[in-house]
């Protein structure tokens, strides 16, 4: 019998020690208040440590170390997570834009932290050309609270869930998060401020710790989500099963895809149960369940081989 449970974090966000508009501690204060269990302050190019008293520490989730490092090639913006690295990374520079992503990958690795690739679609930065050609990635931000990232694409130019599915059939093995990218936690909460509480993860761990969260999240075991919450998720061999924690007050209605390689549509069905029988054909199967609300979740990918 398992003992492990879901905790739920969030992996990036900003303080006054980069481009955010409020103290880490009050940061991490609202994450305590709003339920999360873990949190990555993910400052650009600086790594927020806090020190503090039991009682303060008693008002915050877990912190894990966090950083986004930031640089640019040719204009384009390249920012990358660098969860739970043992030290400030410094960002590299490389000859393309491919190169670029890849020293800080690879930057992010040499301080033993796990390395997510955020809003590719920020001013269009980069697709899946770019990232495919680099090898080494954890994750891939798939929602991004940010209201400039361009989540859904557009214009000729793929969402960032397309993006993950095409990284995916290329054979590349990367997970796909959400996160909030928060810098606004003053004055007017809207959809065109970089607002908290908007896209999270829930990782399945033994305990509430670096070390075990760390493992779950590098083996994949957990969900990204902006509000839809699972019960249950479990692989059996071949086979994806997913329980949905109905939010019966609101009288919310589910519906779950599946998707395999290329972003094909495999199955669809309704209702609080959803499960789905990897093919021997294809690579790759995922679930995203759509809520009646607008809320989703999305698990990680089911690998044939």
């Amino acid at each position: 019998m398992t003992t492990k449970r879901w905790f739920k974090g969030n992996l990036h966000t900003h303080t006054t020690e980069s481009t955010g508009d409020t103290v880490p501690e009050h940061v991490s204060e609202w994450y305590g208040r709003h339920g999360y269990d873990f949190l990555a302050l993910s400052d650009h190019n600086h790594r927020t440590i806090l020190e503090a008293t039991d009682v303060e520490r008693s008002r915050w989730p877990h912190l894990i170390p966090g950083e986004e490092v930031s640089t640019a090639f040719d204009g384009a913006p390249i920012h990358l997570g660098a969860i739970g690295a043992r030290e400030l990374v410094e960002p590299r520079d490389g000859e393309t834009l491919a190169e670029t992503i890849q020293a800080n990958i690879d930057a992010i690795l040499d301080a033993g932290g796990l390395a997510v690739i955020n809003h590719p679609n920020m001013s269009w930065a980069f697709g899946d050309n770019e990232i495919v050609a680099t090898d080494g990635a954890w994750a891939l931000e798939i929602f991004n609270g940010h209201p400039r990232v361009n989540n859904e694409g557009g214009g000729g130019s793929p969402g960032t869930e397309s993006i993950w599915d095409r990284v995916l059939s290329a054979g590349r093995r990367v997970y796909g998060v959400a996160t909030d990218d928060a810098h606004h936690f003053q004055g007017e909460f809207g959809p065109r401020r970089s607002n908290p509480g908007r896209g999270w993860i829930a990782v399945r761990a033994d305990e509430l710790v670096d070390v075990a969260l760390m493992e779950a999240m590098a083996q994949g075991d957990f969900y990204a989500s902006t509000g839809v919450r699972l019960a249950e998720l479990e692989i059996r061999g071949r086979e994806m099963v997913i329980e949905i924690e109905p939010e019966k007050e609101l009288g919310i209605k589910y519906s779950t895809v599946f998707t395999g390689p290329n972003g094909r549509e495999l199955w669809t069905t309704t209702g609080a149960s959803a499960r789905y029988s990897l093919s021997r054909i294809d690579d790759y199967v995922r679930a995203t369940v759509f809520a009646s609300n607008g809320e989703k979740a999305w698990t990680q990918p089911l690998f044939g081989n």
